[in-house]
């Protein structure tokens, strides 16, 4: 098993990320399954999982930047874990000032942060979507990767389109912000061509959708899609599928393989 790696900034971020949202109990099905995960997640399991990815050679975990999840992968690097992580802001709701939320962040060396795509999109729709320059600019001075977050393509290409500061973006191949729990093949279409036209590493989100799709179709479709510059960071939930990380880190290295024969 080989798994190629993208560049981000200065770093080589695996094409397959492991997603930090069962980590936190962000199920995106129902109050009970989120809470099944708050349960069965502790912090001995969290690093078991980040040191199952590691030997699978899944190198970056993206997660919320919450006080539990930087406790955790600060206990994780103590005790000689090497993953690397992209670190989410935390929802526009939970801190008072953006700047320090980052600076915060920052302590906990993550290889770069982005902002929050259900927040970007809220600013977005308020018309406030430039107030996301300072922050971008602090991570970067912070000496960070900067990048931003987002559930609906024309915010995507919006952003490109208007030079924001990013080595990278994020984007949802389905519109969680406009459907909620509703999942649209006609999203994921919008999604994955506002992904091509973007010249910068994008890392796509709810490739699954949250659980919903079959693996191999689902890894296939995006594997086709986006570019070969771009990334998945996708949530294993591993209660009941102990083997899901080799699983997934094993079939991803296989498409990618398999892509990449001569026809």
């Amino acid at each position: 098993m080989k798994l190629p790696t993208i560049s981000i900034g200065s770093h080589r971020v695996s094409r397959l990320i492991i997603g930090g949202n069962p980590y936190s109990g962000i199920s995106h099905h129902s109050p009970a399954k989120s809470k099944e995960m708050e349960d069965y997640y502790t912090a001995d399991r969290i690093m078991a999982d980040l040191r199952e990815a590691e030997r699978c050679e899944i190198n970056t975990v993206l997660a919320r930047a919450d006080r539990h999840i930087m406790r955790v992968l600060n206990d994780y690097r103590n005790t000689g874990g090497k993953i690397q992580w992209i670190a989410q802001t935390a929802k526009g709701n939970e801190y008072a000032d953006l700047a320090a939320h980052i600076r915060m962040i920052a302590r906990y060396q993550p290889i770069a942060i982005y902002h929050h795509g259900g927040t970007t999109d809220q600013l977005y729709d308020a018309g406030k979507l430039n107030t996301l320059c300072d922050g971008l600019k602090l991570i970067r001075d912070l000496g960070l990767s900067p990048g931003v977050g987002t559930h609906d393509p024309d915010i995507l290409k919006q952003c490109y389109h208007e030079g924001y500061d990013v080595d990278f973006y994020v984007c949802a191949l389905y519109n969680h912000t406009r459907r909620r729990e509703m999942y649209l093949d006609a999203d994921r279409d919008a999604a994955v061509a506002a992904i091509q036209a973007v010249h910068l590493p994008v890392i796509s989100i709810k490739v699954l959708a949250a659980g919903r799709s079959e693996p191999l179709p689902a890894f296939r479709f995006a594997l086709e899609h986006i570019k070969p510059i771009d990334a998945m960071a996708v949530g294993m939930y591993t209660k009941d599928y102990p083997n899901q990380i080799y699983d997934n880190a094993t079939l991803v290295s296989c498409l990618i393989k398999e892509g990449r024969r001569p026809s």
